[in-house]
């Protein structure tokens, strides 16, 4: 039987490097059975959000960018940062939503619904990703992308995109796949219930 697990103690902490993108944190840790792990590196970055725009036929609105981190043009969904508020953190995460949604896209929803809310890797990184399916899309107007990017969307039957998935064809990031199968159980509630 293992020892109750219990959570690290900080004995040191320090800003290593920071930017407009990302903060590392640099901690000096103490376990609970008294082994010094120094230093351990967190990545501090702001909480994101992913929205699954969804058009009354089934079909998902998905984005194509241009990835450095891969150097590939990723399949994916419309995505971003939680900008710093004094909101709570869920109405600054649909605010994010809204306002990502409309940058990338040109789209508004009139709806979302929260999905749900992960960590994308609580191993090292301190934020939360939360997903939200928008409904009710209208064109509002032209993108807006920030400085570097570009954004080309496509439209896509949400049923094929999971085969897609499963199969190997498309690769996705991980919190988009989630998102995707999120929505996809929250559709199907909905047909069971008799909704649509």
């Amino acid at each position: 039987m293992s020892d109750e697990l219990k959570p690290w103690s900080v004995t040191a902490s320090r800003i290593t490097y920071e930017d407009r993108w990302i903060r590392l944190r640099s901690d000096d840790c103490l376990t609970a059975a008294g082994t010094v792990v120094a230093p351990f590196h967190v990545l501090d970055y702001p909480d994101w959000i992913n929205v699954i725009p969804l058009l009354p036929d089934g079909r998902v609105l998905l984005t194509r960018e241009y990835r450095h981190g891969r150097g590939e043009i990723v399949l994916g969904l419309v995505a971003g940062g939680v900008e710093p508020s004094d909101m709570r953190a869920e109405d600054a995460a649909m605010a994010a939503a809204r306002r990502e949604l409309r940058e990338e896209t040109g789209y508004e929803a009139s709806t979302l619904i929260k999905l749900l809310t992960s960590y994308p890797n609580a191993a090292n990184h301190s934020n939360m990703v939360t997903s939200w399916l928008a409904l009710g899309l209208n064109r509002a107007g032209e993108p807006s992308f920030d400085p570097g990017e570009k954004v080309d969307i496509l439209f896509a039957d949400l049923g094929a995109i999971l085969a897609e998935l499963q199969s190997g064809a498309v690769i996705m990031q991980s919190m988009h796949v989630a998102a995707l199968y999120s929505a996809e159980g929250w559709l199907r509630t909905q047909a069971s219930k008799g909704l649509k």
